[in-house]
This record gives structure tokens, sequence and C-alpha cells, in this order.
């Protein structure tokens, strides 16, 4: 009985670090988003995902096959060319792997992308530069949690140089795509 109950408090705890307990960092409360990072899984997984910026979609692959596709936004200024530095708020792009999936108190879920990778710091540290971290796959805003505003969204980049699609996007994504999944990020 000891035992399931310090499972159990480890879980909660767990959950709750994540963003998913009863009051997420940044003052979000369970209700909407207590249960988001409890999608199941799809039969079907990618086993890579590759974003083309110019046409702003994501494409999902299996065996070379696509299994899905998302229109996504990305940087503010990605119109400007690839990531160069922290807080230029353009979209790296390279290849890269998903790095961990976590419950987002702010943008719904998201997945980390392990940019800078050893040519993007190479090229930062060329120019002098920080290239900057934290870039990752996330959903909507609050304020747009139904989806009433996703064609608004969606019409225009307005990231930090994240990759974001619409909240229903993001829970399809969940399902069919693992930690370690290749992502290609090209012009």
């Amino acid at each position: 009985m000891r035992k399931t109950m310090i499972v159990v408090l480890a879980v909660i705890s767990i959950l709750f670090v994540a963003g998913c307990g009863p009051k997420a960092p940044g003052g979000v409360r369970g209700g909407t988003y207590s249960g988001q990072c409890a999608q199941p899984m799809s039969s079907i997984l990618a086993d890579s995902i590759v974003v083309d910026k110019s046409d702003r979609k994501m494409y999902l692959y299996r065996g070379g096959s696509t299994i899905a596709t998302f229109p996504v936004s990305l940087g503010a200024n990605d119109y400007q060319g690839p990531k160069v530095k922290a807080g230029d708020k353009r979209t790296p792009i390279g290849t890269y792997r998903i790095v961990n999936k976590r419950c987002h108190p702010i943008k719904y879920m998201a997945m980390t992308i392990s940019y800078p990778n050893a040519a993007d710091v190479a090229r930062a540290r060329s120019t002098g530069v920080n290239p900057g971290s934290l870039i990752t796959i996330h959903g909507q805003p609050h304020w747009n949690r139904d989806g009433h505003g996703d064609a608004y969204t969606l019409s225009k980049d307005w990231t930090d140089g994240c990759i974001a699609l619409t909240n229903s996007g993001m829970r399809k994504l969940w399902s069919m795509v693992r930690s370690g999944t290749p992502i290609t990020l090209r012009q």
C-alpha cells in the first residue's frame, strides 16, 4: 500500500511539473488543459517529419509515404531567412530530432526539437552570437484554444521561431509521433 501511494504521488508530481497539474506554471488551471497529454497513440506512427517552410506545411512520413499533412505558422521574422541567433524570431533549417513531448501551460502541447545542432552552434560561434534554443512544435495560445481563430493564426507567421499547429492538428501529431523521431526543416 505504501509503495502504491509513493508511486501515485510521484506520478502526480511529474504531471504537475510538466504543466498538467491542477495549476500549471503560469497560473493555468486544469480543466481544458489537464487531460491534453493523455492522447492515445495512433496505430500508425511517423518515422520522420518534414517541415517545408516555403509551403508552410508539415508532412509526416512512414516508410517513405505521406501519412499526414498539417498547415503551420512559423517565426514572425521567418521571411528574413533561417534562424541565425537567439531572439531573431526565425525558424531554423536543418535536421533535428524530437527531444520530448510535454504539456504546455500557454501553447497547449509542445514537442521540443534538438535545435541547435552542431552546425548551428558552429555557425553562431563563427559570427559571435548565441544560436538560441527551445524551438518547439506547439499548439495555439489560450485565446484560440477552441479553434475559432485558427484561420487567423495560420494566415501569418507569429511565433518566436517555433512551428505552430492548430490544437486539433497538435493532438493528431501528438498521437503519431514519439520522442526521437527525426525532423527536417527545409526552406
